[in-house]
């Protein structure tokens, strides 16, 4: 029974994240089409709705999970409305009509991974499993997305067929999400007046801080990578291999993150990783040669295998259990969301006064400021 809860819950992370990949790495080319006639700034404001949205959204969402305990349902909910309106994306070309339309996506796409992460933390506390052995089904999921996409947008087909493959896809997972028990997801539902007292305390703000200076320039470069492999030269099959290359890459690290994390301490491997995401960052802008940046796309799916199990357990441990769904809410909309949309918004206005490769001068200053700030909490917490 366990084992096959287990399956359940690895297919779900398979479909949320084979939708994302096919979608997220290709938006950017995809609304960058002469058949739009948008300016970087406009498309750098339609990638930046998602995230923008999740600000306040995805709180929402952790907070309708946290007082109901109907986390499954309200994930089914929000999997179908996402593959409901991704299609109408086919037929907009007005850029007032395509804002409108990602408005309304992006409310039920965000709530895709802090429900699921809050359905998976549940479960792998009470099963003993460790999240990154399910979590790295998620990582697969996106590099088989990301890799098929680049093949299918060479073809015929071309990039529309992005928002067609993630419908199928989350229609296919929320059948399948049906599937897990509800009893073993079911929560104590709270009607006391909710405390945001219980998040906001100051371990939690500070990583917050840090979290949102790390994670928002590795999530833009999802949106913009794509752009800069085509700058220098590569194809659009390029950047869904790369791609495929840096997550399948991320699944080894999720597999040891906690094994490292017992050795080096929590607070080390953020650092750490941000440290090395800089570093990163620092060698694209100096536009290296091809052979060095699938090198690099081994060094990203380092830092976000570390990065995202890891920040997420710790993100478990700064607050109470009974606003646990909020405070992942939080997390991600701050990270997922007000950063990353922050940052892809910097990102085309720095391509239309300089290029590309400002936008990653720009990613390496900001990762080693959220590195510091890391650093900085250890010290803090050695103290306190």
């Amino acid at each position: 029974m366990v084992n096959q809860q287990k399956r359940l819950y690895q297919s779900i992370y398979v479909a949320i994240f084979f939708a994302q990949g096919a979608l997220i790495p290709y938006m950017t080319l995809f609304f960058s089409q002469s058949r739009f006639d948008l300016s970087p700034s406009e498309v750098g404001t339609i990638v930046a709705i998602l995230p923008i949205l999740s600000i306040g959204v995805q709180p929402l969402w952790g907070m309708l999970a946290d007082r109901t305990g109907r986390v499954r349902a309200w994930l089914v909910l929000a999997m179908i409305g996402a593959a409901a309106i991704s299609i109408t994306f086919l037929f907009a070309t007005a850029y007032l009509w395509i804002v409108l339309l990602m408005v309304a996506w992006s409310i039920f796409q965000c709530a895709h991974i802090p429900l699921v992460d809050m359905m998976t933390l549940d479960y792998t506390a009470r099963a003993k499993i460790d999240y990154g052995a399910i979590r790295l089904y998620g990582s697969a999921g996106f590099a088989i997305a990301v890799f098929m996409m680049g093949r299918i947008a060479d073809t015929p087909w071309g990039l529309s067929s992005t928002f067609l493959l993630s419908a199928i896809v989350l229609v296919l997972g929320s059948i399948i999400l049906r599937r897990i028990d509800e009893p073993g997801l079911a929560r104590t539902t709270t009607v006391a007046p909710f405390a945001w007292s219980a998040v906001w305390n100051v371990p939690f703000v500070a990583f917050l801080i840090g979290g949102m200076l790390v994670f928002g320039p590795i999530y833009a470069n999802n949106y913009y990578f794509g752009i800069y492999v085509t700058s220098i030269g590569g194809s659009t099959t390029l950047v869904g291999t790369l791609f495929l290359v840096a997550v399948l890459c991320e699944i080894p690290f999720m597999k040891v993150a906690y094994q490292i994390v017992a050795k080096l301490g929590t607070v080390n491997v953020l650092a750490g990783a941000a440290f090395i995401s800089a570093i990163r960052n620092g060698w694209l802008a100096l536009e290296p040669p091809l052979l060095v940046v699938w090198i690099l796309a081994i060094v990203q799916g380092l830092v976000v295998g570390l990065l995202i199990p890891v920040a997420l357990q710790f993100v478990r441990s700064l607050v109470s259990l009974n606003v646990t769904s909020t405070a992942i809410g939080v997390y991600m909309a701050l990270t997922s969301g007000l950063a990353t949309a922050a940052f892809n918004q910097l990102s085309g206005i720095i391509i239309e006064v300089d290029s590309i490769i400002g936008v990653f001068w720009m990613y390496t200053a900001v990762s080693l400021l959220g590195a510091a700030l890391f650093l900085g909490m250890r010290r803090f917490r050695e103290k306190g």
